[in-house]
């Protein structure tokens, strides 16, 4: 994998591609695919500080990727049940039909529940990394606390040949700002009536937001360890043939 080694603790997709997929059980009715993902070029943001975020010399650049990653896409359309597979909400109230969409790491990490519109599936997870350089020996547990978001495009091919290639993205802010070509006039959507998706690009951007919890004298943390954001554009390849 080409991911840098100064990059573990933020990488919360990174996982080994030889995983047996069958470690994670997908959850929703409709399989997307599984896709390498990768980050594409420079961060479009970061203030991070070189303790906490350290992407070495080919970070980001051409050879080297802030994030390597196998993920399975697994989609659900008109759900009638809660994510745990109830048929009420806590209150009681009855679950109107919604769409749902799972990323599901394969390294067995487990699925994460978002939101999917249309053809962009928006997924937001929270885990604790520690980062050695910080050395906030004073919190229990040592943890500095990661909101990662991811929001991908599914793009079917002949929309992503209209975006200008079936194996490379187009900038995010083209795709993710109603840039995806609508079906028509040669254009076919990336799921069929009867809920077969062919899906060869996704497409996108992931955002770390690294959350330092306390920062008080006695928490230990190095002064340049501050809470921060990157921000990079990613583009998901198939896995599948």
């Amino acid at each position: 994998m080409l991911r840098p080694a100064s990059l573990a603790p933020l990488a919360l997709l990174g996982v080994s591609l030889v995983a047996c997929k069958g470690e994670v059980p997908v959850p929703g009715k409709e399989r997307v695919g599984t896709y390498l993902l990768q980050s594409v070029g420079d961060p479009l943001f970061n203030d991070c500080a070189p303790a906490i975020f350290d992407a070495g010399v080919d970070g980001g650049a051409s050879g080297g990727f802030f994030v390597d990653a196998g993920v399975i896409f697994s989609v659900t359309f008109n759900q009638t049940t809660t994510p745990d597979g109830g048929t009420r909400w806590p209150d009681g109230g009855p679950v109107t039909p919604y769409d749902a969409g799972y990323l599901t790491f394969i390294e067995g990490s487990g699925s994460e529940y978002g939101v999917i519109v249309g053809q962009l599936i928006d997924v937001s997870a929270v885990a604790p990394r520690v980062f050695s350089a910080c050395n906030c020996t004073g919190l229990d547990p040592p943890d500095i606390q990661v909101l990662e978001r991811n929001v991908i495009a599914l793009l079917s091919a002949s929309q992503a040949q209209a975006l200008g290639s079936t194996t490379t993205c187009a900038p995010p802010f083209v795709v993710l700002d109603g840039g995806i070509p609508p079906v028509g006039g040669g254009i076919i959507g990336p799921r069929d009536p009867s809920g077969v998706w062919s899906v060869p690009l996704v497409c996108g951007v992931t955002e770390e937001q690294v959350q330092v919890l306390n920062h008080a004298p006695d928490a230990g943390c190095s002064p340049e360890c501050q809470s921060c954001t990157i921000r990079f554009s990613v583009q998901g390849r198939t896995l599948e043939q």
